[in-house]
């Protein structure tokens, strides 16, 4: 994470009532200046030791600041920004980089805070790849508010969250007839035919069709392979830790029905679907000649979902996949933390790459995966147009955790989606977010709707604004100040004309009410004026201006740019 200088600032701020030390957390350290670090050749090679070993622990987490020039233990703010002494910030970035292996390139800021008259320095430590260790070979890494020396578990664990390890791809002391179950192989032959029957998979012999699919490696069983179709006695020997277990909850602290599967993948998918499927109600949506069968979970979402924790999930931890089935949610667990660079808050943009590259390519080429970075967006999109709530991604560190709801149905919302997609003009998983969103919520604002699509700023616009286009949206307001809300159309064919005729003459209520109390405060108002406020065009501030002034409410004085309208 990338802390600005007005983040700082405004750290800084709470000082008087806490010490920096509260205010540190695993992104962010706080340290007081040394002078010593400006004596000489020893006290600047301190300096940069100091320097190289929060980078490297740092950037063996997630990133990071450290901010030099605040006492961490000292409260109130004038006593503990003491600020810095001298540097070089060339060379500063030069011995840090020299320092680091492999190289870490920070950046350095500075920030003067006037009325203290001092200066501090913000050290930027990017997130970084693999293990980093200083050129002496020391490894850290940042665990809650403290570097702490990285131990060879943690080192695997980091080499595996960043792809770099592939704990699926290692070979099983054992022949293939040994770790092969045969009842899995013909489970394989039938799922390929259901779902290419015309692939060239299915004319292979046994041994070919493994070596193809690469479950085996010149013979030998692979982990990926095991983990497909492998027996249970080899998996239990050689992999304990791969377990799929499913619960059908009737509380958070109860539940009715629990199944363990310690068998092959594939398997444990039908075996997962199956219990799914035993509590999945249906609900028919009409839309004139048309029924529409929408489940509790649709399948296709939950069955994404049910992949994507087997597929992602860190198999050098001893936890299981959990799937909880509660009547108004299904939560889907792996453990493993996100991969490297991906979070809830960009996991719609943020490009994927497999933690288990061996186990993700063999799902690939039997058809049960495609490839990597649709997996997530197809979960959405398949909410949204079902009418449900969109999912929602949390993680802890060690866990990951996917929840699907089943809310409510928009009936109305499912029947104009279906008919978009019989005209031709499908919604796409963008447009969706932002029509579910304006479902729920009556306005939307740019900056919003930036966060909700995870896009940058000018692309959110462009899409608001084909939508306008299109009909799908009505725009208010200028620049930054632009608000956007279901078209009246939209409105009509949703069946909530009522809802949207009321909402504009809310608005058309409110508007004038603070035109007016805008005059009454600071004596007149004008067309830029009240643009700003109300965050609507120029036609639309000389509209309702024009009225106000019609019914004797105002006055204006003046014309064209320069009128200004006061109270009677």
């Amino acid at each position: 994470m990338r802390y600005s200088a007005d983040q700082i600032r405004s750290l800084l701020a709470r000082l008087d009532t806490r010490p920096a030390s509260a205010l540190e957390t695993e992104t962010l350290e706080f340290k007081e200046w040394s002078r010593e670090w400006e004596h000489g050749e020893s006290g600047r090679r301190k300096f940069y030791r100091m320097l190289a070993d929060y980078a490297v622990c740092f950037a063996n987490h997630r990133g990071g600041a450290l901010v030099l020039g605040v006492k961490d233990r000292v409260k109130g703010r004038a006593q503990a920004v003491a600020g810095c002494g001298a540097y070089n910030l060339h060379e500063l970035r030069e011995r840090v980089y020299d320092l680091t292996d492999p190289h870490i390139l920070v950046e350095a800021e500075e920030v003067f805070l006037d009325d203290l008259g001092v200066r501090l320095l913000i050290i930027h430590i990017p997130h970084g790849m693999g293990v980093h260790t200083t050129t002496d070979g020391v490894a850290k890494v940042r665990v809650g508010t403290e570097c702490k020396p990285m131990t060879g578990a943690m080192r695997q664990q980091r080499l595996v969250e960043a792809g770099l390890v592939d704990a699926t791809d290692a070979l099983l002391p054992c022949t293939a007839a040994e770790a092969f179950d045969a009842l899995e192989i013909m489970r394989l032959k039938r799922f390929l035919e259901a779902r290419a029957p015309h692939s060239p998979l299915l004319r292979l012999r046994d041994e070919q069709l493994l070596e193809q699919i690469g479950a085996t490696q010149d013979g030998q069983p692979t982990v990926a392979g095991a983990l497909l179709i492998g027996k249970e006695a080899i998996l239990q020997r050689h992999l304990p830790q791969h377990t799929v277990e499913y619960l059908r909850m009737r509380s958070d602290t109860d539940y009715e029905r629990r199944e363990i599967y310690a068998c092959g993948l594939l398997r444990a998918l039908e075996e997962t679907e199956r219990n799914i499927e035993l509590y999945n109600r249906i609900t028919t949506v009409k839309a004139g000649l048309f029924h529409y069968e929408i489940k509790d979970f649709p399948e296709e979402s939950y069955r994404e979902a049910l992949l994507n924790a087997m597929q992602h999930r860190d198999y050098l931890s001893p936890a299981a996949v959990f799937i909880k089935h509660y009547p108004d949610r299904l939560e889907v667990s792996n453990p493993g933390s996100f991969l490297a660079g991906i979070s809830p808050e960009n996991i719609f943009r943020q490009d994927s790459y497999p933690r288990n590259r061996r186990l993700t390519e063999m799902l690939r080429r039997i058809g049960l995966v495609e490839r990597s970075g649709v997996g997530v967006k197809r979960i959405f999109c398949v909410q949204l147009s079902s009418g449900k709530p969109p999912p929602s991604y949390w993680s802890s560190g060690a866990i990951v955790r996917l929840t699907l709801y089943n809310g409510s149905l928009d009936e109305a919302f499912t029947r104009f989606v279906r008919q978009r997609e019989r005209e031709g003009k499908s919604l796409g998983l963008d447009e969706l977010l932002v029509l579910f969103t304006l479902r729920r919520q009556r306005e939307l604002s740019l900056a919003e709707a930036t966060r909700t699509l995870q896009l940058p700023r000018t692309d959110t616009h462009a899409l608001l604004m084909r939508m306008v286009r299109e009909g799908l949206l009505e725009r208010s307001g200028v620049r930054r100040s632009q608000l956007f809300r279901l078209s009246g159309a939209l409105y009509q064919t949703l069946g909530e004309s009522i809802a949207y005729i009321r909402e504009a003459g809310i608005d058309a209520i409110r508007y004038e009410e603070m035109i007016l109390a805008y005059v009454r405060q600071y004596g007149a108002i004008t067309n830029r004026i009240t643009r700003e406020l109300l965050g609507v065009s120029s036609f639309q501030a000389s509209r309702l201006l024009k009225k106000l002034t019609t019914e004797g409410k105002l006055c204006k004085e003046g014309t064209y740019k320069d009128a200004a309208y006061r109270l009677p």
